[in-house]
């Protein structure tokens, strides 16, 4: 695709609509400054200027997709909790379309971090791994099915949160599948046999290490598990995500290696989110899975440029745009 081509496909991003299935987060940020240390223990003393909270998980998902111009419908599940309540209020205020049900016996997913100046000094997380019990999980399915018809793509984002057990994986993709619909899949271990037939497996280097049962320590290594994974679940793509050594991309042209340009890097939160969005997306749009991956790879190299979980944007991927003029 030409520069000229990358234009439209960035224009098409306001007329496609997806939607994001999975484990929900709240991201609560204490931003401050450390003057001391405390009397009490080698510790720092952060004094908080202001306390913030942002989408996560796969709110986070959708927060990039609807930064990015499409139209998107989130599905999760939250606790009974001040923090679900939260988590909604700041998805309205975003302007995400949100079914959210509620589990009384789960707290909602936050991470808390705690951050003086340039220093995310910790990190505190609010979680559960238990599985919905069957009745959520009818309810979480029925709640996909009232929005998937139409929808360019379905993407499931899996945290190990229990949002998504591999039954109600499979119910999923078995929804998508009765109507065309492709799904983009960010994937845990114990549910991988449930994902197949999906348009990508996008797993990290770790993943894909524990998905093959052996350690990648080159690129031979990495081309024989991604084209194994590729055969074995039946997917249209991999794309093995490695940091800062860039991405490999596996689909029916073989092999692709895509590496990483150099960059500050401030917090890499966040980053494998706006990699499944961006690809989905792109590829929703009509983009080959190399452009989408490319893509997706530029995205999430500006997005580790930030402090703190933040969404790709438009005007950002313009950027990729104008490189490729030339």
């Amino acid at each position: 695709m030409d520069h000229k081509g990358i234009g439209q496909l960035l224009s098409s991003f306001s007329q496609q609509r997806l939607v994001v299935v999975g484990d929900v987060m709240l991201d609560t940020y204490y931003w401050g400054h450390v003057s001391r240390t405390s009397p009490e223990a080698p510790v720092p003393i952060v004094a908080v200027d202001q306390t913030e909270h942002r989408p996560g998980g796969a709110a986070n998902v959708a927060n990039n997709l609807h930064s990015l111009g499409a139209a998107v419908d989130l599905v999760g599940v939250v606790g009974q909790d001040t923090n679900g309540g939260r988590l909604e209020e700041t998805l309205s205020a975003y302007g995400i379309p949100t079914q959210l049900l509620v589990d009384p016996g789960r707290p909602t997913t936050q991470k808390t971090r705690v951050i003086a100046g340039p220093q995310h000094v910790v990190r505190l997380d609010r979680e559960t791994d238990k599985p919905l019990d069957d009745a959520l999980g009818l309810g979480l399915v029925e709640a996909v099915g009232g929005v998937l018809p139409g929808a360019g793509g379905l993407v499931l984002q899996d945290y190990h949160k229990g949002t998504l057990p591999g039954r109600i994986v499979r119910q999923l993709c078995d929804l998508a599948r009765e109507q065309s619909c492709p799904v983009f899949v960010d994937p845990k271990f114990d549910n991988l046999d449930a994902f197949e037939g999906a348009a990508l497996l996008k797993p990290n280097l770790a993943e894909a290490e524990q998905f093959a049962g052996v350690s990648l320590e080159d690129e031979a290594d990495l081309e024989a598990a991604g084209q194994r994974l590729r055969d074995q679940f039946k997917v249209a793509a991999v794309l093995i995500t490695r940091g800062a050594l860039g991405m490999n991309l596996f689909d029916g042209d073989g092999h692709h290696r895509i590496p990483t340009r150099p960059r500050r890097v401030a917090d890499v939160c966040g980053a494998g989110d706006t990699v499944i969005s961006t690809y989905a997306l792109a590829a929703v749009a009509g983009a080959s899975a190399i452009l989408s991956a490319e893509l997706a790879n530029f995205a999430a190299g500006k997005v580790v440029e930030e402090m703190g979980v933040v969404p790709i944007t438009l005007q950002q991927l313009e950027e990729f745009h104008q490189d490729s003029k030339g």
